[in-house]
Formats: C-alpha cells, structure tokens, sequence
C-alpha cells in the first residue's frame, strides 16, 4: 500500500467521524404558538392600564396617543404579525386541504393592514374616528385565516378538537366589548398549547 493510499484512507476515516453539521429547516410552530398569544395579552393589558389612566382626563386629550398607547398599538402590530407567521407554518402542514396558500395570503394581508392602520394612526394620517370595521379588520382577517387552518388540522386529526373548541372561546372574548382581551389571550394560549411542543427527531 503506496504513502498516498494511505493518506486518503485517513482522510477518509477522520471525516466520517466528524458529527454532521448540516441542518435541517428549523420549526417556529412552537415558539410562534407561545410567542403570538403573549403579545395578544401584554397589548391587552397596556391598552387597559392605558384606559384606566385617561379616564380623569379631559376630552382634549386624544385616546391613541401617548407612551402606553404607542406600545399597546406596537404589540398589537408584533401579534399579528406572529399570529400571521403562524397560519403560513401551520397551513404547510395540511396535507389533503390546499389552505396553505389563501390562509397565508389572508393572514399576511390582514397584518399588513394592522401595521399600516397603526402607522396612519401615529403619523396623523388616519384619526381616532376611523370606522371600526377598517381599524380592527386586519386582525380579524388574521384570525380567520388561523381558524381556518386550525379547523383543518383538527379535520386531519393533528389537533385536539378540544384546542378548536377553546379557541373559538377566546375568539368570542376577543371581541366582546367588554374589555377581555387579556382573558381571551390566555384562553388562546391555552388552546395553541398541543402546538408548543417540540417534536422529538426519529
């Protein structure tokens, strides 16, 4: 056996025994899923403890503005935006229902719209007297591309018909005017639970 034999082989050996750094696509199913109900609660939380401190002042001062509202308005935006960014990796995991494609369009327009309806708000664009059908239809056009996607997973037996149930109950306490944003938040949390855990590799 010649010197460059040899040196080939051990080459050879030393890179099969190196640990494959390759990676495969990295799932935020599990974060998205604990991440999005989160900021649904913090931004309910601001936008009550921002109410309760404007209730003594005059009507002069205008209800979207200041430092509570701006931050309430900027999770709003950030909650959206993940809840969207869920509905697109949940959609790609239907397999007999084609709804990865129009949920996640549906749900990436509806926080576009968020965005710039909270944008228009801070550059005085769009006033406090917009039309509520124009200031919280981007999030609800996010929400029923979710529960569209929601729904056909529990169709397809991969999630709990429980956790479709509980969200269609945070659904309704969203949008109760009663101020249970943060319950309704926590109920979703509680319904996106089975989507939080990480899946073991084979």
């Amino acid at each position: 056996m010649t010197t460059s034999t040899l040196t080939q082989a051990h080459a050879t050996t030393v890179a099969s025994s190196r640990p494959s750094t390759a990676r495969g696509p990295v799932d935020r199913t599990p974060a998205l899923a604990l991440v999005a109900p989160l900021l649904l609660f913090a931004h309910g939380i601001l936008e009550w403890v921002d109410g309760l401190g404007r209730g003594g002042l005059d009507d002069s001062v205008s209800p979207g503005s200041g430092p509570l509202a701006f931050a309430a308005g900027a999770l709003l935006v950030a909650s959206v935006g993940a809840f969207a960014w869920l509905t697109t990796s949940l959609g790609s995991r239907a397999e007999h229902l084609p709804v990865a494609v129009p949920t996640a369009l549906l749900a990436a327009f509806g926080a576009g719209a968020t965005g710039a309806v909270w944008i228009g708000r801070l550059t005085g664009l769009l006033g406090d007297t917009i039309p509520t059908a124009l200031s919280v239809g981007g999030g609800v056009l996010t929400s029923l591309a979710l529960a569209l996607v929601l729904a056909t997973l529990t169709v397809e037996a991969r999630m709990p018909v429980g956790s479709l149930a509980l969200a269609g109950v945070a659904a309704v306490l969203l949008a109760l005017p009663w101020g249970l944003g943060p319950l309704g938040a926590l109920v979703l949390l509680i319904a996106l639970a089975p989507l939080t855990r990480v899946a073991q590799p084979a």
